[in-house]
């Protein structure tokens, strides 16, 4: 027993020193039809019931919904589609805030967030995106590609805990 509360808090001395995990964190979802009460509780409904999902709000008066995830989620634009699919609502943009890293591969720039992965469309700040060190970024996501194209509108360093 005295052994396993000392792995625990190494393991949780550790756990403050790490970077930001590395994940898609949010997603806000610009949308149609979520206007009336019933289907945005309907929508948030469903929404909850993905496992990834943490947290969801909506905003009717926006068309908007945010929604958050879990520690170690993978983000699955196709899952959130689906599911307001189902209420009529349609997903016009998909915008994320992530924590990862940009790496060079076969002469592309690709955004790595945990187990996502998407390559970056060229834009002012691209080029300024340090490689291979922790970021965190706000970018639109086209998910109607296969890798998953991201326009990333802000990026800084990821911050790191010594608590």
């Amino acid at each position: 027993m005295k052994l396993y509360k000392h792995i625990l808090l190494l393991a949780v001395m550790a756990a403050g020193t790490l970077p930001a995990m590395a994940q898609v964190e949010r997603v806000a979802i610009r949308t149609t039809g979520i206007s009336c009460g019933t289907c945005a509780a309907v929508s948030e409904l469903y929404l909850k019931r993905l496992p990834a999902v943490d947290k969801v709000i909506i905003s009717m008066k926006n068309e908007a919904v945010m929604v958050s995830y879990k520690p170690n989620s993978t983000f699955v634009p196709k899952d959130l589609r689906d599911v307001l699919k189902k209420t009529e609502v349609g997903v016009t943009q998909l915008q994320i805030s992530a924590h990862g890293k940009v790496q060079d591969q076969a002469g592309k720039k690709f955004f790595i967030a945990g187990k996502d992965k998407f390559v970056l469309i060229a834009g002012s700040n691209t080029t300024q995106i340090p490689t291979n060190a922790p970021v965190s970024v706000e970018g639109i996501v086209n998910d109607r590609v296969d890798p998953m194209e991201l326009r990333i509108m802000t990026f800084k360093p990821a911050e790191t805990s010594n608590k």
